[in-house]
C-alpha cells in the first residue's frame, strides 16, 4: 500500500510539474505577442517621422484586424493593442495639428492621469483652452517627469516665475534620477529661462514609442540590479521573513563604485553595499558609517 502511495504521488508531481511547464509555454507565447506588436509599432512611429498622415491611415488598418483577430495568442492582448493603437494616433494628430482629433483618440483611454492627462493638457494649451488644461495638469500626480509637464504649462501661459520655481523643486525632488530625460530637460529649461530665452507654448506631449529610451543607461543598471538582488536572495539573513529590499543609492546617481541597499526581513534591517563592478557584498552600519565584510560582520553579531 505504501508503494502505491508513493507512486500516485510521483505521479501526481508530474502532472503539477507537467502543468506549471504548459503554463509557461503559454506565457512565453503570449509575451511573444507583445514582443511582436512593439517591433511593428516602432517600425510605424519611425515611418511617421516623414510621413504621419499615411501612417494614421494605417493605423486605422490595424485596429480593424485587430478587432476581428481570433488567434489564440493575440486575442489575450487585444485591449492591450488597441490602446497602443489609439494613443499612438493621438500623438500622430496632435504632431499635424488636429488637436481635437488627439482628444477624441485619447477618450478610449479608460484612466486620465499620468501620461495620459499630460497628452490631454498638451492639445488644450494648443487650442488655448487653458482653464481645461489646466484641471488635467491637476490629476497628473507627481511621478517622475510629471513636474517637467507642469513646469510647461506655467511657461505656456506667460508664468515664468512659476514656471522655474517648479522645474527647480522637480530637481531637488528628482536629483538621485539624474539620469533620466526629463531631468535632463528640466535642467536645460532652468538654464533657458535664466538666460531669459523665450517661453515655451507648449506642453511636452508624452510618447509611447517603445524605442524611446526615457534614460541613458537604464538597461545597463537594470541589468546590474537585477543581479544583485540574486546575490542578495542568497544571503541567509535576508531569507528569514524577508519583506523588501530597497536601493537607497546607485553609482549612476552618486558617482560612487558601488549600490547601496537595505533589505527587511521580519523586525529587522540590514544594510549592505554592493560593488557594481565585482559585486562584492559588504554588510554597512548607517550609524556607526562603518563597513565590513560579511565574515566580520557575522563574528560580531
Amino acid at each position: 500500500m505504501k508503494f502505491i502511495y508513493i507512486i500516485l504521488f510521483f505521479l501526481t508531481f508530474i502532472a503539477c510539474k507537467d502543468d506549471h511547464e504548459r503554463m509557461h509555454e503559454e506565457m512565453d507565447k503570449v509575451s511573444n505577442e507583445f514582443r511582436n506588436f512593439d517591433v511593428q509599432l516602432i517600425k510605424l512611429y519611425k515611418q511617421s517621422e516623414s510621413n504621419p498622415k499615411k501612417v494614421i491611415s494605417v493605423v486605422d488598418s490595424f485596429l480593424i484586424a485587430n478587432r476581428k483577430e481570433t488567434d489564440k495568442y493575440k486575442s489575450q492582448i487585444k485591449s492591450n493593442v488597441e490602446s497602443s493603437l489609439h494613443y499612438f494616433k493621438a500623438e500622430l494628430f496632435y504632431k499635424i495639428g488636429k488637436y481635437n482629433k488627439s482628444i477624441k483618440e485619447l477618450d478610449f483611454e479608460k484612466y486620465r492621469n499620468g501620461d495620459v492627462a499630460i497628452a490631454y493638457a498638451s492639445n488644450y494649451v494648443k487650442l488655448k483652452d487653458y482653464k481645461t488644461a489646466k484641471s488635467f495638469i491637476d490629476s497628473i500626480g507627481n511621478r517622475n517627469g510629471n513636474y517637467y509637464a507642469i513646469g510647461n504649462y506655467y511657461e505656456s501661459i506667460g508664468d515664468k516665475t512659476s514656471a522655474l520655481k517648479t522645474y527647480k523643486y522637480n530637481l531637488q525632488d528628482d536629483k538621485s534620477r539624474k539620469h533620466f530625460i526629463y531631468y535632463i530637460w528640466t535642467k536645460r529649461r532652468v538654464e533657458e529661462l535664466e538666460k531669459n530665452k523665450p517661453l515655451l507654448n507648449e506642453i511636452f506631449f508624452p510618447t509611447r514609442n517603445p524605442s524611446f529610451e526615457i534614460c541613458e543607461i537604464c538597461n545597463i543598471d537594470n541589468e546590474k540590479r537585477t543581479k544583485i538582488m540574486d546575490l542578495l536572495n542568497e544571503i541567509p539573513e535576508n531569507q528569514k521573513d524577508w519583506s523588501s529590499t530597497s536601493i537607497l543609492e546607485s553609482p549612476y546617481d552618486t558617482g560612487k563604485n558601488y549600490y547601496w541597499i537595505k533589505v527587511k526581513a521580519g523586525n529587522k534591517e540590514f544594510n549592505y553595499y554592493v560593488n557594481q563592478k565585482t559585486f562584492e557584498i559588504k554588510y554597512f552600519n548607517p550609524k556607526t558609517k562603518t563597513v565590513m565584510t560579511l565574515e566580520k560582520w557575522r563574528k560580531g553579531k
